[in-house]
């Protein structure tokens, strides 16, 4: 009995001083956007179309080179929190998405992040080679999409589901990919977006 104390004891000092790394990634990709503009939001900006008459609903669909910035705060073994930042890089003719938001992830093996413990002076780490997660994001979006009349934009919320892997190679880099399927609904348009990356994260 007195050996279990004495393990939990030392668990716990050593818990004390213990803590999982934040992580910063960076990854190119793809991002593809169907969109149906809102028939009750729609505005003249044809000056062909007569007064009075209204405008066809539009459908468009995008894809634009993006780069995929993430900050992830480990919380637990088993999640993390994360906020994102998603702009075009490579667009056509002007057409693009900007998206940024906060969610979380969850792990299934393994531990989230590197994890740290000082005991007596010497630092312990543990470095999770292969991770697999699934998580959900919650953000706000910025959209330029062209239709056959007209340049337009829209702000919308975004909510969706991503899944992805890391692989760690050394005690700070990792390579990662990710992808993930969201819904937007704005103010003039709603969207389903599709999002693949793949990229390099960094333990700080």
């Amino acid at each position: 009995m007195y050996k279990l104390l004495i393990a939990i004891f030392f668990f716990s000092i050593a818990h004390s001083f213990a803590g999982f790394k934040s992580n910063i990634s960076s990854s190119f990709g793809l991002v593809s956007v169907n969109l149906t503009e809102s028939e009750s939001t729609l505005e003249q900006t044809d000056e062909d179309i007569p007064e009075g008459e209204d405008q066809a609903v539009s459908s468009v669909s995008l894809s634009t080179v993006s780069l995929d910035l993430v900050y992830e705060k480990p919380q637990t073994e088993k999640y993390s929190y994360l906020f994102k930042a998603v702009v075009p890089v490579v667009t056509t003719e002007g057409a693009g998405v900007f998206m940024g938001g906060v969610g979380f992830n969850w792990y299934f093996n393994g531990l989230s992040a590197a994890y740290t413990v000082n005991i007596s002076g010497s630092e312990v780490s543990l470095d999770p080679g292969l991770r697999y997660y699934a998580g959900t994001m919650l953000g706000l979006g910025y959209l330029v999409y062209n239709t056959v009349s007209a340049k337009k934009s829209d702000v919308f919320f975004d909510l969706g589901l991503h899944g992805g892997l890391v692989y760690s190679f050394g005690k700070k880099w990792g390579i990662k990919a990710e992808a993930g399927v969201a819904r937007g609904t704005g103010v003039a348009t709603s969207n389903i977006n599709v999002k693949t990356f793949a990229g390099l994260s960094y333990n700080l």
